[in-house]
């Protein structure tokens, strides 16, 4: 598929405010089918379409089922059985996790303590990505035994065996590693505690602790006491949030095309929200309402003003805000580029680590578009202006999906056209971007090819 992207016409469209739905957060949504699955309840997850759900989520669906857990999808709903701990089959061929770090580093944490062996693969983007450091800590430290391939990548082979207690000290502030060092603490008898150098997101130990698991935080060590019995049966309805991340593409398109625009349900996690504050501290005009909390998770209807903000003033972002704003860092260095000054991003090396090296890749498109930019080792530094008019020209994204939607964001201030080559790469987080993304500056602004 491929996008083009047309530049805006003279004639303003009607000021209308428009209300959006998001796909559901993917990094809850996996943690439920996870952690759902190890107890023993009945988990029915509401969902708009199946067709709707992001791709990472479905090759974690396919990954457990593969385990021996009955997941039932329907119209409306995801109703999951969990089969409790220890209690998963061995899978009769190799668990293809697509294009999710998530599902792949959730699952080594999972399979590590079962009593069988297994194997997980991954699209290209997955295997080039890093598995090693994980595999190391839960073998040295958790006494795991898992090998990965040649310079540490995927297939990764996990052999199960029984679990010791440990204290886990990790090299990064990683929501991914943190979590499955965590999970595989459930399947040993006694404490794993895991140190972190800055908080990242928590909603591994959140969703621990909904389930009735003994976890607790303090500063930026987790500790968790694996549980004697996590089999109470009980009918859950878990009403996943919308995912924040993707909240972001569209406030930002609110704001560059001045719209106001309303998203409902959208998860405002203390350690997610950090980019929100960043921009509002920046100009931008929202308003935060219908605060609720479910299994710990806080959600709020989010209206954007865009027709009033005016992001203009440099970000300030703290080497402490990194971990908190790591899949955001994309679409606030599109937006950097029309604030006044200089916005730097250091200690953010990980992002050479994602999908794509998202440093290299996000100077090379910025750099094309007319944007000012210097790459440094860990993260780069942009000098803003708010005259900025990117360029026309063909966006760079190497299969990355918040590479694509931070420039197509970017670019909607071009006043030439811009276009996307295999534009369906956002499907694995966002499967409807550009239906919504039309919905804010107009249908007739992008054609599909």
């Amino acid at each position: 598929m491929k996008i083009e992207i047309l530049p805006q016409g003279m004639k303003e469209r009607n000021t209308s405010v428009q209300v959006l739905s998001l796909p559901p957060d993917k990094s809850i949504f996996h943690r439920l089918l996870i952690i759902g699955s190890l107890s023993r309840s009945t988990i029915r997850i509401p969902i708009s379409a199946i067709e709707d759900l992001p791709i990472d989520i479905i090759s974690t669906i396919l990954a457990m089922q593969s385990l021996g857990v009955p997941i039932e999808i329907s119209r409306s709903e995801i109703e999951l059985q969990g089969v409790g701990i220890g209690n998963y089959h061995e899978p009769k061929h190799q668990l293809n996790c697509g294009n999710s770090g998530t599902t792949a580093r959730l699952l080594m944490g999972l399979l590590c303590g079962q009593k069988f062996s297994s194997k997980l693969t991954g699209d290209s983007s997955l295997s080039s990505r890093p598995m090693k450091r994980l595999a190391d800590l839960l073998n040295n430290e958790l006494g795991s035994d898992i090998t990965t391939a040649p310079e540490g990548k995927m297939p990764v082979t996990i052999n199960g065996k029984d679990l010791h207690p440990g204290e886990v000290l990790l090299p990064v502030a990683s929501a991914q590693m943190k979590s499955a060092l965590l999970i595989a603490g459930l399947h040993m008898n006694g404490r794993v505690l895991v140190t972190e150098p800055q908080q990242s997101r928590d909603h591994t130990e959140k969703m621990l602790a909904a389930f009735g698991i003994e976890i607790y935080s303090e500063n930026t060590t987790t500790t968790l006491t694996s549980p004697q019995h996590f089999d109470i049966q009980r009918e859950i309805t878990y009403n996943v949030p919308s995912d924040i991340s993707s909240a972001g593409f569209l406030i930002a398109a609110a704001v560059i095309a001045r719209k106001n625009i309303i998203l409902k349900n959208v998860g405002i996690n203390l350690t997610r929200k950090k980019f929100l504050d960043i921009l509002i501290a920046s100009g931008l005009e929202i308003e935060i309402s219908s605060l609720k909390e479910e299994f710990g998770e806080e959600r709020a209807t989010l209206e954007i003003f865009g027709v009033e903000s005016k992001i203009s003033r440099r970000f300030e972002v703290r080497i402490e805000d990194i971990p908190k704003i790591i899949d955001e860092i994309p679409l606030l260095a599109a937006l950097a580029c029309f604030c006044n000054g200089q916005t730097v991003i250091s200690n953010a090396g990980e992002l050479r680590n994602k999908e794509s090296d998202r440093i290299s890749l996000l100077v090379k498109n910025l750099t094309a578009f007319g944007a000012l930019v210097k790459e440094t080792e860990d993260g780069f530094t942009i000098f803003g202006d708010e005259k900025f008019i990117p360029k026309g020209g063909a966006i760079e994204h190497y299969g990355d999906h918040r590479i694509a939607m931070a420039m197509a964001v970017m670019t909607l201030k071009s006043k030439e056209s811009v276009t996307i080559s295999d534009a369906e790469v956002v499907s694995v987080s966002y499967p409807n971007f550009y239906r919504d993304l039309a919905l804010i500056i107009g249908k007739e602004r992008i054609n599909i090819s």
